[in-house]
């Protein structure tokens, strides 16, 4: 029987495929990725987190692993040694993003890159939907109030974001995200705070995605696919599930990824991750 093409790449999410509903890594799932990497293969954590929060979790695994933060807007090395990839917003476009953001009455933050030093996160206010209040309290050192917050002359802006949760907070983000379809890549989706879950709409210079990044860092998986194998759960993975060569969808998964994806696992409750890349493996 001929060989399978042999998988070079594993493509991972965060919030929702590899941690658990408790932030957690489970010991077989550490156990699987160690065995990945010792058998060669590159393993890439893909999130909407900042690259310090991403690292963080990375440093769990004890495994070296590239790292995709903010969607795809910024890629680093192992470590966040060395930053690999970048995709700014253009500097008339976010602020376009902000004042219709603002206008729909959405909590709004502008995120700054700026390795090796943390990432700065922009606001207007302090005060607004309670998510986003939430999200604030977690991140206040690195947050900065600036009133006239689309006036203001900011550098290397990674991602425009609003937070909240509700009907309203939904058609609102609709109603922008639909604005400025084509000008810049949106998406809506479950934020993860804790225990606490309520939604995050993301906007990104057009073309910005995971998978974007993951191709521009790795040109070889570009020319073939097939050596990659992807896992993840929501709106901002559903490009790199359809693309890859396996794409894994979490059964805590979204419908639309359930849909793209070539096999459907367990929840991130029950160790889905682990069990779909364990008979991928060698041996």
């Amino acid at each position: 029987m001929a060989e399978g093409p042999r998988r070079r790449f594993l493509l991972v999410d965060v919030d929702g495929t590899l941690l658990t509903p408790a932030g957690a890594v489970t010991p077989r799932t550490q156990a699987v990725l160690r065995r990945a990497v010792a058998q060669g293969m590159i393993l890439v954590l893909a999130s909407g987190r900042t690259y310090p929060s991403l690292l963080r979790i990375a440093r769990m695994l004890e495994v070296p692993s590239h790292l995709i933060a903010n969607g795809g807007a910024v890629g680093l090395t192992p470590g966040a040694a060395a930053v690999s990839h970048t995709r700014f917003l253009s500097p008339d476009l976010w602020p376009e993003i902000v004042r219709r953001c603002q206008a729909a009455g959405l909590s709004t933050l502008v995120f700054r890159h700026r390795h090796p030093e943390p990432p700065l996160f922009y606001v207007a206010s302090l005060f607004g939907d309670l998510h986003f209040e939430s999200y604030l309290g977690r991140h206040r050192a690195n947050a900065r109030v600036v009133s006239e917050l689309a006036a203001e002359p900011l550098a290397e802006v990674v991602e425009v974001a609003a937070l909240g949760s509700g009907p309203a907070f939904e058609a609102a983000s609709a109603r922008v995200m639909s604005a400025l379809d084509g000008t810049a890549s949106c998406h809506s989706m479950v934020l993860y705070l804790s225990t606490q879950y309520g939604k995050i709409t993301e906007f990104f210079q057009a073309g910005t995605s995971k998978w974007g990044a993951f191709l521009a860092m790795f040109p070889d998986a570009a020319r073939d696919p097939h050596q990659v194998i992807a896992v993840g759960d929501e709106a901002n993975d559903v490009e790199m599930i359809a693309a890859a060569g396996v794409g894994v969808a979490m059964g805590n998964g979204t419908p639309e990824l359930r849909a793209a994806a070539d096999v459907v696992t367990a929840d991130n409750d029950h160790d889905g991750l682990a069990q779909a890349v364990e008979p991928l493996l060698e041996g």
